[in-house]
């Protein structure tokens, strides 16, 4: 793993454990976080600059749910995982729908150990500036490595950025540098 992706995954497991998102041991669930480094897309409008005239809309995390059922030794765990999204514009009268890609991974210390790209969809009705959705995802599983518990694994979701993205979402200051 190169180091950039390793503090990235370091990074981002602690800001899932300070948002209070750890590990849930008294039901042997593991824990379910967003990441604030990928929970925010701005899409611009193709073809224009990434200047804030030309942004389409802006789409965020709000919250991710998990429910799990473990087997009693903690070794297999099956989640099931709500995301909450929110999307905003800027008004323009007509109605629009678009895809948004996010990822849920299985991350353990400091490594990811399974990811998978999903994607949800959602519209505005005309003049609508604000709309909130979910997705759900069935059967997030994992199997406990040696020495370890279905509790020391950490279920992480993101939006799947481009680089420009991210490369906004840093110079706007909503990456810490």
């Amino acid at each position: 793993m190169s180091k950039s992706l390793r503090r990235f995954v370091l990074v981002a497991a602690a800001t899932a454990l300070i948002a209070g998102c750890g590990s849930d041991k008294t039901n042997n669930c593991p824990g379910a976080s967003s990441l604030v480094e990928t929970s925010v897309a701005t899409v611009f409008v193709p073809g224009k600059s990434q200047d804030t005239g030309n942004i389409l809309y802006t789409v965020e995390v709000t919250g991710v749910q998990a429910s799990c059922s473990v087997d009693k030794l903690a070794l297999n765990s099956s989640s099931d995982v709500v995301i909450s999204f929110k999307a905003t514009r800027a008004p323009n009268g007509s109605s629009a729908t678009y895809k948004v890609p996010y990822f849920v991974a299985i991350s353990q210390e400091d490594r990811i150990l399974a990811k998978k790209i999903f994607q949800t969809q959602f519209s505005f009705e005309p003049g609508q500036m604000t709309t909130t959705f979910t997705d759900d995802i069935d059967s997030a599983d994992i199997v406990a490595g040696k020495d370890k518990k279905t509790f020391d694994y950490l279920i992480l979701v993101g939006l799947q950025l481009t680089k420009e993205q991210y490369d906004y979402n840093r110079a706007s200051g909503r990456l810490n540098p």
